[in-house]
């Protein structure tokens, strides 16, 4: 589930979201304790083959979300928001 505004705009404030700029043919390792939002561009998620080689897993795009542990490489200038995981999660409902 994908954050609120109201989440995204406490973590923008407090310091807790970032952006960050891929370039074409950059990649970055995504975690169990971030969560990243495509803002701009276009990218691949893929994941280490056996042979070593990569295995793509699927194309992303503005709004996407990528979460799952797997490496994101830009395939054009890709805008990013980092946010961590906790920020991402849905409140439970008291009971």
């Amino acid at each position: 589930m994908a954050p609120s505004l109201l989440s995204l705009l406490w973590y923008y404030l407090t310091g807790n979201l970032q952006e960050v700029r891929l370039e074409p043919g950059d990649r970055i390792d995504s975690d169990s304790e971030r969560v990243f939002i495509v803002t701009r561009g276009t990218g691949h998620v893929v994941r280490d083959g056996p042979g070593g080689h990569d295995i793509l897993i699927r194309i992303v795009r503005q709004g996407a979300v990528v979460s799952d542990g797997d490496a994101l490489q830009a395939e054009t200038q890709l805008s990013l928001l980092v946010l961590p995981r906790k920020a991402s999660r849905p409140a439970r409902a008291g009971g």
